[in-house]
């Protein structure tokens, strides 16, 4: 596992809420949602599962550089997060606008765009 990386993730809930996290392991932390672990408060209530992981993001560097993207991304409306779901390289953009106020370059460094999407929300529409 590496120490310098991080993902903060956005799922999609069976009752129709988004729930944005931060994990070092995608895989464990989507499984421990789906099995409604403790240490999942949000998303251990049955009427939320099964999730879906429709978008999340690698942040390379300190954990708190995704812990601050993740707070971010949690005050953000329901309605800028779905936009971020289909459109997931805003989050660098709106991150360097409304909060870095950073050399935008860096923003890119350090958040990536993660191919681990598994479903897109217009994909869940049908």
């Amino acid at each position: 596992m590496d120490k310098n990386k991080s993902f903060v993730y956005i799922l999609q809930c069976s009752d129709d809420t988004l729930y944005t996290g931060f994990t070092t392991d995608l895989q464990r932390r989507l499984d421990e949602h789906q099995k409604g672990s403790k240490k999942c408060k949000y998303t251990m209530a049955k009427i939320r599962r099964p999730v879906q992981m429709v978008s999340s993001w690698e942040v390379e560097g300190p954990r708190g550089n995704a812990l601050r993207i993740e707070a971010f991304i949690k005050k953000l409306v329901k309605s800028k997060k779905l936009n971020l779901i289909k459109n997931p390289e805003q989050l660098s953009i709106w991150y360097f606008d409304k909060v870095q106020k950073k050399d935008p370059k860096k923003i890119q460094d350090y958040i990536k765009c993660n191919p681990y999407r598994l479903v897109q929300r217009s994909e869940t529409a049908e």
